[in-house]
């Protein structure tokens, strides 16, 4: 199964507990039926249209807009609620958080561990390999920073 719900690293989802994985892939199975759902009702209103003659008019375009955005809503829904599942439920042990070299908050947002994080590196270390290789082997902002971790690790790999 393709997890695209989310976008973690192959060693963030190593780090997750079983009980994470469940709720990932439970979070991936309902975006696929609402994809299924999707093209359902996408075949449903074509032909629906096809048969009243108008599958040609402006009104085809404007039936797979308001389609599409409802699918958009409900898997962002999805995703958030599983994004806010794993930012806490995967909350690092004290004696991992004691270790990371940055203050460890929780009730900060995505974006402002994000910054937290990306400051720290970018000014405790001016070469970019070394900088690369210490957030690689940072245990803790594997599950601190969630989704953006992949970027912030791309962003680092870059620079390295």
């Amino acid at each position: 199964m393709e997890i695209d719900i989310i976008s973690y690293t192959d060693a963030q989802y190593a780090a997750l507990s079983e009980e994470q994985i469940l709720e990932v892939k439970a979070a991936q199975m309902k975006k696929n039926r609402l994809a299924a759902k999707l093209s359902e009702d996408m075949q449903r209103e074509k032909h629906r249209l096809v048969s009243a003659g108008i599958y040609f008019s402006p009104i085809w375009g404007l039936v797979q807009a308001k389609l599409q955005a409802a699918y958009d809503a409900e898997v962002e829904n999805v995703r958030e609620s599983l994004l806010f599942y794993l930012r806490f439920s995967g909350k690092p042990s004290e004696e991992e958080t004691e270790n990371a070299p940055y203050d460890v908050d929780y009730s900060l947002s995505d974006t402002e561990r994000y910054t937290q994080v990306k400051t720290y590196y970018e000014r405790t270390y001016t070469d970019g390999a070394k900088r690369f290789a210490a957030f690689k082997a940072d245990t803790v902002a594997k599950r601190y920073l969630g989704e953006l971790y992949a970027t912030l690790y791309d962003y680092f790999l870059e620079s390295a």
